[in-house]
């Protein structure tokens, strides 16, 4: 290792030579042969956890894929005395009988095809008291990929440790030495994690799969049950059909998006696409946060700053959609760049396409209509005195409106999917009141720090009043339409999926709102007590934040909307010190627990209070220097 770090004397050798390594790696693995062995359908009688699944029934069935291997090799786990006798189908073909018994069998399947539906069946039933479970090992190129991912973040973050201070001097290679981290340490994370395929994932993999097969928007192909792959076909009430053709109900830019998980299906060795949708989701997350990290690392004034800063911005939720399939992803880097473009007058080339990009927010999702029209605005007052570029930009997004009408008019026969019945409006302060604080799945429950955006939107308001409308609408324009959905918390998804979308808008504010508390504890010397107190604060709302994003780490599959358990970050932190931190929080779940929003809401008016404090002694100060 120090030899090949001995090499790379200059910047520009070093990335461009870090950079070209990545892509033979990215190229050949993720889009041609990347393999898993995760059972990419929803497997029947199988509860999956990871590469590791439960069985629940007597028949239970899946379809699998091994990639480059030459055999199918699995495991099955037997914790009782019970021997089972277990027969596998492929493609309804008998492929042999194998006797289970107490430990693990080992069973190898040869095959010519990289995939296979496979159906098991036990002979004896399964009762209650006996667990049972399917193991599958890591394909080859699994374990390569995986290890070369290990090797680059292992030189990126050497290379980078070694050669901070040229780097730092180039945005760019920031950028790009950023990024060589976060892809790798992101995929490695997912990659080992017991989070499941669920949700609204699978049907944005089947509208794609019908966009890159057959080039159109009709998912009667993909809803035939004779057809192998690697999706299942549950279908529920993800579909509409009109005049015998079925549509999706999902807007179709997030499956054009992840279309080339499904290139080379007809190859002698496919790729898994929903592992490579994910992988294409983790880049561009990826790039965001990389995006993200070097437009905060140039205001950062001392490394605890940085600690805190960094934080907030790899916190609860948004850490948990670093490899989702879902659309709020993309719509959180596509809106930040654009505000941020505007808002603080960067990217001047970007700039002038933001109109075009405009357009994708509703074909992302219907819900985000608002938001777009609140940029474009935004941006026509920007481009006001430049008739030319105002009235081009103006007709693009026009049209793109008229497009998305005509989408919405052909699929689903109206303007909008949605009708009176799919909203709700009974309760609505109560069930904010959880998007903000429930212990598991509100946002500043999740992460305290977020908290210090109040601090800087205080100050907003303060020091320009029309400047503060802009940021504020955005806020509530991307996430308030959740709110009145039927289904609470979105379905099966992660927890505080409807703050993603405006999450780094909201995270950027917390970072200012950090960097001027900061500011102000040094500028405000001679008030001592109040300098320890706001040190407190900030360390003690970084550990609860640290803390959640640790216990996710932990135990990830408990921050799903449709799990059960009540105060995980607390009973965690309970099992590892004894220290029970219920007393702190409310749960929209648990009676009783009302009166800690107290707690909460006195927190908001604090946090409210120190950022007017703060812009009153700013300004008493600007005002003496003239």
């Amino acid at each position: 290792m120090i030899s090949i770090l001995a090499f790379f004397r200059s910047v520009k050798s070093i990335w461009v030579s870090i950079t070209l390594f990545l892509l033979s790696i990215l190229i050949p693995f993720v889009f041609l042969s990347q393999g898993d062995s995760v059972c990419t359908i929803s497997p029947s009688g199988l509860v999956q956890t990871g590469d590791m699944y439960t069985i629940k029934d007597r028949f239970f069935s899946g379809c699998f894929v091994k990639g480059i291997d030459k055999n199918f090799k699995f495991s099955l786990g037997n914790s009782s005395e019970k021997k089972f006798n277990l027969s596998i189908f492929n493609n309804g073909s008998k492929i042999g009988e194998w006797t289970v018994a107490n430990g693990y069998t080992n069973i190898e399947i040869p095959t010519k095809n990289s995939t296979a539906n496979l159906k098991f069946i036990l002979k004896e039933p399964i009762t209650p008291e006996i667990n049972l479970y399917l193991f599958q090992g890591k394909t080859t190129e699994y374990k390569i990929y995986y290890k070369a991912m290990i090797l680059s973040l292992i030189i990126s973050l050497s290379i980078l440790i070694q050669n901070y201070d040229k780097v730092r001097q180039k945005s760019i290679l920031l950028f790009v030495s950023f990024f060589l981290i976060c892809y790798p340490l992101f995929y490695i994370s997912f990659a080992n994690s017991s989070v499941p395929f669920i949700g609204d994932e699978p049907h944005y993999m089947i509208l794609s799969e019908s966009l890159i097969e057959d080039f159109d928007l009709e998912i009667n192909n993909q809803s035939r049950i004779d057809k192998p792959s690697l999706l299942f076909r549950d279908f529920r009430d993800h579909g509409v059909s009109k005049n015998g053709i079925e549509y999706s109900i999902h807007y179709p830019f997030l499956a054009l998006f992840i279309s080339p998980a499904f290139a080379n299906q007809q190859g002698a060795i496919k790729p898994v696409p929903v592992l490579t949708a994910k992988v294409l989701i983790t880049i561009a997350f990826s790039a965001f946060l990389a995006l993200m990290l070097t437009v905060v690392l140039f205001e950062i004034r001392s490394k605890f700053e940085s600690f805190i800063i960094v934080s907030a911005i790899f916190g609860m939720p948004y850490i948990a959609y670093s490899s989702q399939i879902f659309p709020e992803v993309l719509i959180s880097i596509l809106l930040f760049v654009s505000f941020y473009s505007l808002y603080e007058n960067k990217f001047s080339r970007f700039k002038s396409y933001i109109p075009a990009i405009l357009i994708i927010f509703p074909f992302l999702h219907i819900k985000f209509l608002g938001v777009s029209v609140i940029l474009i605005l935004y941006w026509a007052y920007i481009f006001r005195n430049e008739r030319t570029k105002l009235m081009l930009g103006t007709i693009v997004y026009g049209l793109g409106i008229i497009g998305f009408i005509f989408y919405n008019q052909y699929v689903f026969g109206s303007i909008s999917p949605y009708q009176s019945k799919d909203l709700l409006v009974r309760d609505l302060i109560g069930r904010y009141a959880g998007y903000l604080f429930d212990t598991d799945r509100g946002l500043f429950a999740l992460n305290p720090l977020l908290l210090f955006s109040l601090i800087e939107i205080a100050r907003l308001f303060r020091k320009n009043l029309v400047r503060s409308i802009f940021p504020l609408a955005l806020i509530f324009a991307g996430h308030l339409p959740n709110l009145f959905h039927t289904i609470f918390w979105l379905g099966s998804c992660p927890v505080g999926r409807y703050w993603i979308a405006v999450y780094p808008l909201i995270a950027y504010y917390s970072f200012l709102g950090i960097r001027q508390t900061f500011d102000y504890i040094r500028e405000r010397r001679s008030n001592e007590w109040v300098k320890y107190g706001l040190n407190f604060l900030i360390g003690f709302l970084a550990c609860l934040s640290l803390l959640q994003t640790w216990t996710f780490i932990n135990i990830p599959d408990n921050y799903y909307t449709h799990f059960d358990h009540r105060f995980i970050m607390c009973e965690f932190f309970l099992s590892k010190t004894g220290i029970d931190l219920k007393f702190l929080y409310y749960s929209f779940f648990v009676n009783g627990t009302e009166i800690r929003l107290i707690l909460w809401y006195s927190l908001l008016l604090v946090f409210v209070m120190i950022g007017v404090h703060i812009e009153k002694f700013y300004r008493s100060n600007r005002e003496t220097s003239f």
